[in-house]
C-alpha cells in the first residue's frame, strides 16, 4: 500500500517555476498537457440509412467494415432520433440545431431555408474555416437554402430546375460520381485553402429508393437490394477516409458520421418513409471519432438530430458566442461524461400536407414513446423495439403525462408560427393547412375558438396511401417517359380514388398541358395553387403554359401573384425578366434580373442574361462586369466564357479573349463556334495557331463557312 503525500497537491499549486515535491523519495510527474482537439470537420450524412443495418448495431447480415471501423476507433450513439423521416426538414435540423417548425423546412417542397436562420457552415466559416459541401440530392440542392456558409457547394445534377422538381426522390447523383468530385476538390485546393481548417459536408444517397447497387453488391445482395445500397454506401465511406487520409485532413478530424432518417421496409405496413413515425424511419446510426474522443465508447440517452450543431462546435472549441440552438452539446458524453438528455421530438406531416388526413407528432421520455394521432399510441422501446405492443390504453396515466409535455412543444410551435415572421413555417404552408396542423388539442392560429384540428388516422389509411402511392408512382414515371395520354389517365384515376393533393393537380396539369389540353392543364395548375400558394413550380409552370398560348400578359400575371406568395423564390423573378425581354421591354428585364441577384447573390446564370441584355442595350463594360461575375461564381458553364471572350475581344483585348475561348472550348470540345471564336481572335492578334482552330471547327462542322473564309485569307 502506498503512502500519502499530503504535500503534492499544495506544491502543484505554487508558482510559474518547475517544483518537485518529495515524498518517500518520489518526485511529482508534471501535469500532463491536455490532448489537443480536432482542427478540420468531417460530417457524412447518408440519406435514408436505418441503425439496424450496421455491424456496430448489431447486424451481422449486412458486411460494413467501414463505418465499424470508425465507430471502433471512437463512439457511437446507442440511441440516435430524427426528428422527421423527410430528407430536407431532416437535414436542416442537423445542420441549424433547431426543430423544423423553428428553421422553418416541414417538407422536401418547403421554403428555402430563412436567412434568419443561423447555420453550422455560417459560424465555421466566419471563424476561418475553408467550407464546402457535395451533395446527392436534388432536395438538398442550392435552392433548399442549407447552402448558406459553404463557400463551394456541388449540387451538379443532370436535369433542370422544373423536371427535378418533378422527380425529387429519383433526382440523384451515384455516390462514386460524388466522392469523385470530392477528390477533384481537394486536388485542385489552393494552397492558403489547404492551410486552413477545412469543415467539409459528404451527404450519399444511395440507399434511398430505388434500390439499385451496384456489383458486387447486387449479386451478393440479389434477395436484399436496401442491404445491398448500404454495403455499397460503406465501400464509399471506405474511399473518402483514403482520399481525406491522403491529403492529411482525417487523422486531426472531427469525423461525424449518421443518416437523416431510416427506413420502412414493410413493417406497420410501410415502405419507405415519410409517412409514419415509427422508430424504422426515426431511428438513424450516429458515429464520431476524433482527437479527444474515447476508442470504442457508447453513448447513453438519446442523441438528438438538433445536438449535433452545439456538440460539433463545442468539440472544435467553438462553443463561445455560438448562435443559440434548442439542441445541446453531448461532448461531455462523448469524452465519457454525463447522459445526453432523454426526451426528444419527433414529427410527421405528410399525411396531412398530402392526403388531409391527420398528422402524427411524437413525444419520448427515456424509453417511452408517445404518438399523437386520433387514435394515440404508447410504446415502451425497451421491452418493444418494434412498437408492436401499443400500451395507450394499459397505462393512461403515464399516457397522459407523455401528452401533456408534448403539447407544451405544440403551444411553442403555435406561438412561432403566430410571430409576424413570413420566414417561418407557416409562411410555407396554406392557411387550410395550417388550420390542420396538430392532430388532437392543438389550435392553430387563425382557426375559431374552441376549435379542434381533426382528420383520419393514417394507420387506418395505410392501404389507400400504398394505392394512391402506386398510382402517383406510376403517373410519374409515365410523364417522364413523355407518355402524357397515360400518365394523365393514371393521376385522373388517382384524383377519383381520393388523392386531391397539391401535387396530383400539379402533375396532372403537366400531364394535359404535354397533350396540348392547355385550358384543363390551366385550371389543374390554378387548383395546385389554390392548395399549396407557396408550390413555386406550380406558379411557374402556369406563367409557361400562358406564354406558349402567346399570352405573356398573363404569364406575368401569374409570376406576380407567385412573387405574391413566395417573395423570396429568384426563379419567379427571374421568369419575369426572361417574359419582359421577350417583350422587347429591355430595362423592366435588366431590373428584374438585378432583383434576382439580391435574392440570389450566387446566381451566374442571370447575371450571363443580364451581360447579353447590357450588350444589346450597347453597355459593354456593364457586360463586361456581369460575365466576369459568371465565370467566378460557376466557371463551367462554357457559353459564360464565350461570351466573356466575345466582349473581350470587342474591345482589342486580344489575349484575354483568348484565354477565354480556350476556357469554352476546353469544357465543350465538340463546340464548333467555340473554336471558330478562338481561332478569329487567334488571327486578329497574328499568332499562326488561328489556322489550327479553324480546321478543328471545319472538322466538328465541315458546313461552317465562315472558317473556311478565314483559313483561305490565311492561305492569301
Amino acid at each position: 500500500m502506498s503512502r500519502r503525500c499530503p504535500d503534492a497537491w499544495g506544491l502543484a499549486l505554487l508558482a510559474l517555476t518547475a517544483v518537485t515535491a518529495a515524498c518517500g523519495g518520489a518526485s511529482t510527474p508534471p501535469p500532463a498537457a491536455a490532448p489537443a482537439g480536432p482542427r478540420h470537420l468531417v460530417l457524412v450524412t447518408i440519406d435514408t440509412l436505418r441503425a439496424d443495418r450496421l455491424g456496430v448495431y448489431g447486424n451481422t447480415t449486412v458486411a460494413t467494415p467501414h463505418l465499424d471501423r470508425i465507430a471502433r476507433e471512437g463512439v457511437h450513439a446507442a440511441d440516435a432520433s430524427a426528428h422527421v423521416p423527410i430528407t430536407r426538414p431532416a437535414h436542416a435540423s442537423l445542420l441549424t440545431g433547431r426543430l423544423p417548425s423553428e428553421h422553418g423546412l416541414r417538407d422536401n417542397i418547403s421554403l428555402p431555408l430563412a436567412a434568419s436562420v443561423p447555420t453550422l457552415a455560417e459560424v465555421l466559416r466566419s471563424k476561418g474555416y475553408a467550407t464546402a459541401a457535395f451533395v446527392s440530392s436534388f432536395v438538398l440542392a442550392k435552392q433548399s437554402g442549407l447552402d448558406r456558409g459553404f463557400a463551394h457547394y456541388d449540387d451538379t445534377f443532370e436535369t433542370g430546375r422544373g423536371d427535378a422538381a418533378l422527380f425529387l426522390n429519383s433526382v440523384q447523383r451515384p455516390g462514386d460520381q460524388t466522392i469523385a468530385r470530392v477528390g477533384r476538390w481537394l486536388d485542385a485546393r489552393p494552397a492558403a485553402e489547404q492551410a486552413a481548417p477545412t469543415a467539409l459536408w459528404v451527404h450519399l444517397y444511395d440507399p434511398h429508393d430505388p434500390y439499385e447497387p451496384p456489383e458486387p453488391f447486387a449479386s451478393r445482395y440479389a434477395d436484399r437490394p436496401y442491404d445491398g445500397e448500404v454495403a455499397w454506401t460503406d465501400e464509399l465511406v471506405g474511399r473518402l477516409r483514403a482520399q481525406l487520409e491522403a491529403h492529411g485532413l482525417w487523422q486531426d478530424a472531427l469525423v461525424v458520421i449518421t443518416a437523416d432518417h431510416g427506413e420502412a421496409l414493410g413493417e406497420h405496413g410501410e415502405t419507405g418513409h415519410g409517412y409514419f413515425a415509427y422508430e424504422t424511419t426515426l431511428r438513424v446510426p450516429f458515429i464520431a471519432r476524433g482527437p479527444g474522443l474515447p476508442a470504442g465508447a457508447t453513448i447513453p440517452g438519446i442523441v438528438r438530430a438538433v445536438d449535433v450543431m452545439p456538440t460539433v462546435l463545442d468539440l472544435l472549441g467553438l462553443a463561445a458566442g455560438a448562435p443559440a440552438t434548442t439542441g445541446t452539446s453531448l461532448a461531455t458524453a462523448f469524452r465519457g461524461g454525463a447522459a445526453p438528455p432523454g426526451t426528444t421530438y419527433a414529427e410527421s406531416l405528410t399525411p396531412l400536407v398530402h392526403y388531409q388526413w391527420s398528422d402524427l407528432r411524437v413525444w419520448r421520455e427515456g424509453s417511452w414513446k408517445y404518438i399523437l394521432a386520433p387514435r394515440p399510441e404508447l410504446y415502451d422501446l425497451a421491452t418493444d423495439p418494434g412498437e408492436m405492443r401499443d400500451r395507450a390504453t394499459a397505462e393512461p396515466a403515464r399516457a397522459r403525462a407523455l401528452r401533456a409535455a408534448l403539447e407544451k412543444v405544440l403551444r411553442a410551435e403555435r406561438d412561432h408560427a403566430s410571430a409576424d415572421d413570413t420566414n417561418t413555417a407557416a409562411a410555407a404552408l396554406s392557411a387550410d393547412t395550417l388550420q390542420k396542423l396538430g392532430a388532437l388539442g392543438y389550435v392553430s392560429p387563425g382557426a375559431p375558438s374552441g376549435s379542434v384540428a381533426q382528420g383520419a388516422d393514417p394507420k387506418d389509411k395505410i392501404e389507400e396511401f400504398s394505392t394512391l402511392n402506386g398510382l402517383m408512382r406510376d403517373g410519374l414515371t409515365l410523364l417522364r417517359a413523355g407518355r402524357f395520354t397515360d400518365s394523365a389517365a393514371k393521376l385522373t384515376a388517382l384524383r377519383a380514388a381520393g388523392g386531391n393533393s397539391f401535387q396530383v393537380h400539379f402533375y396532372l396539369g403537366r400531364a394535359l398541358a404535354g397533350q396540348g389540353r392547355a385550358r384543363e392543364a390551366e385550371a389543374s395548375y390554378a387548383r395546385t395553387i389554390e392548395l399549396m400558394p407557396s408550390f413555386g413550380e406550380a406558379h411557374l409552370a402556369l406563367a409557361d403554359l400562358r406564354l406558349a398560348r402567346k399570352d405573356a400578359r398573363g404569364a406575368l400575371a401569374a409570376l406576380t401573384a407567385g412573387q405574391q406568395a413566395l417573395p423570396a423564390d429568384a426563379a419567379l423573378v427571374d421568369r419575369e425578366g426572361q417574359v419582359w425581354q421577350q417583350l422587347g421591354d429591355r430595362d423592366r428585364a435588366l431590373a428584374a434580373y438585378r432583383r434576382v441577384m439580391t435574392l440570389a447573390p450566387k446566381d451566374a446564370l442571370v447575371r450571363w442574361r443580364a451581360g447579353e441584355l447590357l450588350l444589346d442595350l450597347r453597355q459593354p463594360d456593364q457586360a463586361l462586369a456581369m460575365f466576369r461575375e459568371a465565370t467566378t461564381l460557376d466557371p463551367s458553364v462554357p457559353d459564360f466564357w464565350n461570351s466573356l471572350g466575345m466582349v473581350l475581344g470587342g474591345s482589342g483585348a486580344h489575349d484575354d479573349a483568348a484565354r477565354a475561348f480556350r476556357d469554352a472550348a476546353r469544357l465543350d470540345p465538340k463546340n464548333a463556334r467555340y473554336a471558330y471564336n478562338l481561332g478569329l481572335v487567334l488571327q486578329r492578334a497574328g499568332k499562326p495557331e488561328a489556322a489550327e482552330w479553324f480546321e478543328r471547327t471545319l472538322t466538328l462542322d465541315p458546313a461552317f463557312r465562315p472558317a473556311r473564309e478565314r483559313l483561305a485569307e490565311l492561305a492569301r
